[in-house]
């Protein structure tokens, strides 16, 4: 019987990987030994690559891979030996394992079954069946979300009724915490954006009526945007993207910690403690934070009538007086606890939706912002297109 040896070693150290090869009669073997790790996988990987079989395969020829000298072996290293035996497979030489421990052979047969399955193939479809799909599943999320907040006013509403009934589940700790947070800690940015929104409005208005002569109505142009729209709708804005958010942060982040399944298991309804307190907060401080708007907005319109027109400040009320009247104030504030309801419905809702992950808090804290500023803009037109109907 002809013999021929070819060895090939990696490293002399006991646990170091290495191989060699032989031709021992009709069978073309590879001797495995030391550890056959990720940690190694590089050296063997260069070494495998460089490996030939030294003879032509032909029927009588097999291969064989003796890994009884490997001490030590992971996936990376299963995998090189099965893609060293599919690559002698594949040129005709029947290959087999010999020495296989029960644990390596389990290994070595996952590998293989992983790897020679078949790829699941991504669908491609068209920008027109995309742009179906992306409207069919927006429309079918408003449908839901719609729904979702309907049952949680009902909640809400079933709680504040409890707490009628019975108001020592009032919690005034809570109540005057959220009070403190949602109201009286905005106003200094609420009464600078109106400020400078009020000013703005002003030496726009003054600009663009300047051409007909009619500057000083660029006065009651402020008055009625300011009490009518702008100070609720900024403010509603500005609290949606500050104390809503930090609605759903804080209640999303005992959702993650399991505090609220701890609440109930206690016997601790979620409603009367999170929720309620923080619903109720804001729309008491909404209204507030509506008139401060309102306020610090026909402010900022003064200073710049001073500037831009001349007028001085009794000459400014007067105006400010002819101009508008309380069914204008009221307007604007009619709309107040309303949007603060909304506001506080959707940060809680959202908090409550969260799952176990950083991720799933950042998704629903970007979307309580992104569904309470848009609700609260529906608000605002449905309102002023009824008060308007029924000349308000």
């Amino acid at each position: 019987m002809l013999k021929r040896d070819h060895t090939l070693s990696l490293s002399t150290q006991a646990r170091a990987p290495g191989f060699r090869v032989e031709l021992r009669g009709t069978t073309f073997r590879l001797i495995a030994s030391g550890a056959w790790t990720v940690a190694e996988a590089t050296k063997l990987d260069t070494a495998l690559k460089r490996l030939r079989v030294p003879i032509p395969p032909t029927p009588e020829f097999t291969g064989e891979m003796d890994i009884a000298g490997i001490a030590e072996i992971d996936t990376a290293g299963a995998l090189l030996l099965q893609r060293t035996a599919a690559s002698w497979e594949a040129g005709g030489l029947r290959t087999r394992y010999a020495g296989a421990t029960e644990s390596f052979r389990i290994l070595i047969e996952e590998v293989h079954k992983r790897g020679s399955s078949e790829r699941p193939t991504i669908k491609q479809t068209g920008a027109a069946q995309q742009l179906t799909e992306d409207v069919t599943k927006a429309l079918t999320g408003v449908w839901s979300d719609a729904i979702q907040l309907t049952s949680f006013l009902g909640e809400v509403t079933s709680a504040f009724a409890r707490m009628v009934m019975q108001p020592w589940r009032f919690r005034p700790k809570s109540f005057v915490h959220h009070l403190d947070h949602a109201g009286l800690r905005a106003v200094p940015i609420i009464a600078l954006i109106c400020f400078l929104i009020g000013a703005v409005v002003m030496q726009q208005g003054v600009v663009q009526l300047k051409p007909f002569g009619a500057e000083p109505f660029a006065v009651n142009m402020v008055a009625i945007l300011a009490l009518r729209e702008v100070g609720i709708l900024l403010t509603a804005i500005m609290v949606a993207g500050r104390s809503g958010s930090a609605f759903t942060a804080e209640i999303g982040s005992m959702k993650m910690r399991e505090e609220i399944d701890a609440m109930r298991t206690l016997g601790i309804d979620p409603m009367d403690t999170l929720v309620l307190p923080r619903v109720l907060a804001l729309v008491v401080a909404l209204p507030l934070l509506t008139f401060l708007g309102d306020i610090t907005g026909l402010i900022g319109g003064g200073v710049m009538a001073m500037a831009v027109l001349g007028l001085d400040v009794s000459t400014y009320i007067d105006k400010l007086h002819d101009a508008v009247d309380v069914q204008h104030f009221m307007a604007g504030m009619i709309k107040a606890p309303f949007a603060a309801l909304i506001i506080g419905l959707v940060g809680c809702l959202e908090g409550m939706k969260v799952e176990g992950s950083a991720e799933s808090l950042g998704k629903h804290v970007t979307s309580a912002v992104v569904k309470a500023i848009f609700l609260v803009i529906i608000l605002d037109a449905v309102f002023a297109m009824f008060l308007s109907a029924i000349g308000m």
